[in-house]
């Protein structure tokens, strides 16, 4: 499993990427092909991955980024109707596992919450058994 970082200071915010589309990574990927719609919202989310690795979880609020899982551990970054699922990692590592998604009602769908369980567990078997490689954004 490969991890791209978006934002590191004394946390890293990563986001997964998929080899099968040619190392692409599909958060932004999708939040590129937002920006035109929803310019303020991305700027947010992008803002809120370089709050994180500045101070952590601590520094959002719950309007900010809260469970959608708890058993799993999964949580969401909320800026506007954007959403984007993510799971804590290893030391400081945040795992983006997920694209953006637009949130227009209260109920996350069971899908997208599968999606990042599954990749949560696919990240803790890369941890696991050494195959975790996390790149930097210029590589």
């Amino acid at each position: 499993m490969k991890l791209q970082t978006l934002s590191k200071l004394h946390y890293t915010v990563t986001a997964v990427i998929d080899e099968r589309k040619g190392e692409s990574c599909p958060l932004i990927d999708c939040l590129e092909k937002l920006s035109n719609q929803y310019t303020a919202s991305v700027s947010g989310i992008v803002e809120l991955f370089d709050m994180v690795a500045k101070d952590g979880l601590t520094a959002l609020s719950s309007k900010q980024c809260h469970y959608v899982d708890k058993n799993e551990k999964i949580y969401e970054f909320i800026k506007g109707d954007i959403r984007v699922f993510f799971f804590k990692g290893h030391q400081n590592v945040i795992v983006i596992a997920t694209h953006a998604i637009i949130k227009k009602t209260q109920k996350t769908t069971k899908k997208d919450k599968d999606i990042a369980i599954k990749l949560k567990k696919k990240y803790q078997q890369a941890h696991d058994n050494g195959s975790l490689k996390i790149i930097n954004s210029e590589e």
